[in-house]
Order: C-alpha cells, then structure tokens, then sequence
C-alpha cells in the first residue's frame, strides 16, 4: 500500500498548476510560489510605512507618478514617513507597484545578459527572471545629483527594472524629461515614480516633489542639464588626478589602458570595479567551489561572504569602517563563477565611490 508520501496515482491526476501545489502541501511539502512572494513583498513594504499621519511623529513628503499612457495627467502621490526615517524610502515603498505585470521575454532578457555579461549571461534561467518579477525590483535613474551648486538635492526617476522585459509600453514622458536634464537617447517603460533627496545637511532623507516642479520653468529642470555637465566634468578631473597621484589601483579588466574609468582596485583575496549604479566585488573563493558551498550576507553598510564556513571576505561589521556608501541590501546578489564569489552590490544612488571601503 503506498504511504502518505506516496507520489500521485492516476486516480489523482493533477492537471493544473494549483492542484499540483495542493498536493505538494496537502503532503507536508514547503514551498513558496510567485503569489507567497508577492505577499511577502507587500507586507515588507507596509511595514516601512505608518498606516496613519501623527503630528510631529511622522511626516508627509510628496512625489509624483509619471503614467506610461500619455492621456493620463501626472499624479500628485504622497508617503508617510517616520520624522526620523533617513535615506531613500522610495525603492522599497514603490517595489510593490512593479510587482507582476506582464510575462518577461526570456529570449530578450538573455540576450541582453550576454551582451553585458558575456558568456555567463548564457546562464540567465526562466526561473531566476520570474523570481525578479514576482518580487518586483525597483531601479533608480539620477536626473540630477545633489550639489552644493543646487542646495544639495537631488531628482530621482524610479522605474521597473524589468518593464522593457515585461514589455511595458514606453514612457514618452518620461524620456523627455530624461532629455530636458541632458540624458538624450534613454528609453523607459512602464509608468515611472519621480522623487527628490535632501543629501546635506545630514542624515539623507526625501523631501517634496510635486506636480508643479515638473513644468518647465522649474529652477531644478532649467539648471539640470548644466549640473549634469559640471557633474560629469568633475569626475572626470577627478579620476584623472587620482591616477596621476596613484591614489587609487587600476585594474584593466577589459583589457585595455583604464583610461577615463571609475575607480577601482583589489585588497586581500579580492578586486572590485563600479558602473553608475552598481559595485561588483570578485572573491577568491577555490577551485570546485559550489553554490551550496557559499554563504553572503548584506547590510546597508556591511557585507560578508563566507565559503565552507571560512570567511573569505568582509567589510563592517565587527570589522570596522564599513562599506565606502550605503547600498541596498535587498537588492545585492551573488553568483560563483570558476573558482569565484561574483558580489553585486547595489547602490543607493549613482555616486561615485573613490574606494570599496570607507575612510576610517
């Protein structure tokens, strides 16, 4: 006689995805689909947030939905903050809005993995594309960064990560925004979220952005494109007098002079290197090495990556300064490649970090 645990006969013919995942649990089995994710993320995400406005306890800041079809107006949006909530809240509040939303074209999805990744984009699964959706993941687009020159604010887009893979329909909106602020050529889809940052005086936190400051005689849109100039030139000038003073190691990963790149270096059993919103560190982690094998952890100033119980790499933590500038742990992966931990950690915005580990 079969047991309990027995696999379905064929009187118990589970033609469907949900009586497949009855059985499953009717049987003792754990497991988590899409829809358990998508409510996880969205109590998450409620739990960030008060349920109601108390006077001087909580705070209201404003932002602005930017719909993907151009015959709806924008929408005046609000959230409610604790008075002392620091950094940007608006990734993880928004990460619901992405959740789902259409099917990701797997075929498109891979190749842009290859084109960024090489061979290892080969890699990409289905399942790892649809855990990206289910969860929803939110992307941050700097129109213009926070500098003495504009009362250190800063205007943020946030979109889908995935919405072209989704294919979600273009932002026209938001592209000519992008444009107006001197970005020419990038595209968005899916509706779009703008925000704003007060970085100085310290800690950061999300101030006001409404309707209004998204006419075109706004100061903040009037001087974005020149701030964007000035930004670009300066950190130009910088890397460049950094090299010349060898303030930093350059590491040719691609082979060629290092010209013109982002810092980036290596340390004890590591080597890291950045693009605008990301900074990716190579463990050493041995030959044969298998996922099963790692363990990482993140925090937002803090991470570290252990191999058969050995720690092979950690910044923070018990191991003081921490990381350069605050990520977003929720957002940061890893995977093993050949003998290697590849860390990607997320940036909270797209500042330039001059090293992998803050100054003392």
């Amino acid at each position: 006689m079969p047991g309990d645990d027995a696999p379905a006969t064929e009187d118990e013919e589970l033609n469907t995805p949900e009586e497949k995942e009855a059985w499953l649990r009717a049987h003792g089995v754990e497991i988590e689909s899409a829809e358990d994710r998508r409510k996880k993320a969205e109590a998450a995400a409620a739990a960030t947030r008060p349920l109601e406005h108390v006077e001087g306890v909580t705070r209201r800041v404003k932002y602005v939905r930017i719909p993907a079809d151009d015959s709806e107006p924008f929408e005046q949006l609000e959230i409610i903050l604790a008075q002392d909530a620091a950094g940007d809240q608006l990734p993880d509040i928004l990460r619901p809005r992405f959740i789902g939303g259409g099917a990701i074209n797997e075929k498109m999805a891979r190749e842009q993995a290859i084109r960024q990744l090489g061979e290892n984009g080969a890699a990409l699964t289905g399942a790892a594309l649809e855990n990206a959706s289910a969860q929803g993941s939110t992307e941050t687009f700097a129109l213009v960064r926070p500098s003495p020159t504009n009362g250190n604010t800063g205007v943020y887009l946030y979109l889908d990560e995935v919405g072209m893979l989704k294919g979600l329909a273009p932002n026209a909106r938001a592209d000519g925004l992008a444009r107006d602020c001197g970005f020419d050529g990038v595209q968005f889809y899916g509706d779009m979220f703008v925000g704003r940052i007060q970085a100085e005086p310290l800690p950061m936190r999300n101030v006001d952005f409404a309707v209004a400051d998204l006419s075109v005689g706004s100061e903040w849109l009037r001087a974005a494109a020149a701030e964007n100039y000035r930004h670009n030139q300066q950190m130009s000038e910088l890397q460049a007098a950094m090299k010349d003073k060898g303030g930093m190691t350059t590491i040719g990963f691609g082979g060629g002079s290092g010209d013109g790149e982002m810092p980036k270096g290596e340390g004890d059993g590591y080597r890291w290197s950045q693009t605008d919103d990301e900074v990716e560190v190579v463990v050493d982690a041995g030959e044969g090495t298998k996922a099963k094998d790692v363990w990482a952890m993140f925090r937002p100033d803090h991470v570290k990556v252990v191999v058969n119980g050995e720690t092979k790499f950690e910044v923070g933590g018990d191991k003081p300064p921490g990381l350069f500038r605050k990520v977003r742990p929720d957002d940061c992966t890893w995977t093993i490649e050949k003998g290697k931990v590849v860390v990607t950690l997320q940036k909270t915005d797209e500042q330039l970090w001059h090293d992998l580990v803050a100054v003392p």
